[in-house]
C-alpha cells in the first residue's frame, strides 16, 4: 500500500514509481487530497453513484449483505469505497464494470476520505468470501471460469 496527494484529482507525481510501503504524512494542503493505492492481497470495491447509475442496484442481495460486514467509507458523491483482503486465485484486473462499479487493485487507487492515516484501519480489513470472490472473479478477472 502506498499513499500519495491528488491535485484537482490527479497525483502530483508519478505514483506508479512510488514504492510500496511510501506513505504521505503530516498535514495535507489546502486544495490537494489524498489518494491510496492498495497492494496485494487488498483491492478496493469501488461503488460509485453518479446520476442515474448506481452501483448500489447492480450488487446482488447476497454480495451487499456481506459487504455490510467489511470496512467501508462514504465518498463525495454518495457512493462507497469496500477494502476487501482477496482470497482468490485469479488475477482480477483494476478496471471499471461499467455496472458503475470499480475495482482497484496495485494498479490503480481511490481518494481516501477519512481522517488520519490509512495504516491504522489495515487491521480492519477483512478477508472475503467464497460467494464474494466468484462474483469479482466474474466481473474483474478474465481468465476462464
Amino acid at each position: 500500500m502506498k499513499s500519495f496527494l491528488l491535485l484537482d484529482k490527479k497525483p502530483i507525481i508519478k505514483w506508479g514509481q512510488i514504492p510500496d510501503g511510501y506513505f504521505f504524512e503530516g498535514d495535507i494542503p489546502k486544495g490537494y487530497s489524498l489518494a491510496i493505492c492498495p497492494h496485494f492481497p487488498y483491492i478496493i470495491l469501488d461503488v460509485d453513484m453518479h446520476g442515474e447509475v448506481s452501483g448500489f442496484d447492480n450488487l446482488p442481495m447476497k454480495v451487499m449483505e456481506e459487504l455490510g460486514y467489511h470496512f467501508s467509507y462514504p465518498t463525495k458523491n454518495n457512493g462507497r469505497h469496500y477494502w476487501l483482503k482477496y482470497t482468490g486465485n485469479k488475477m482480477l484486473m483494476n478496471k471499471a464494470s461499467g455496472l458503475g462499479i470499480d475495482l482497484r487493485t496495485n494498479k490503480g487507487y481511490v481518494r481516501w476520505y477519512l481522517d488520519g492515516d490509512a495504516r491504522k484501519y489495515m487491521d480492519q480489513i477483512k478477508d472475503t468470501s467464497p460467494l464474494l470472490n466468484k462474483w469479482l472473479e466474474k466481473l474483474f478477472s478474465n481468465e476462464d471460469r
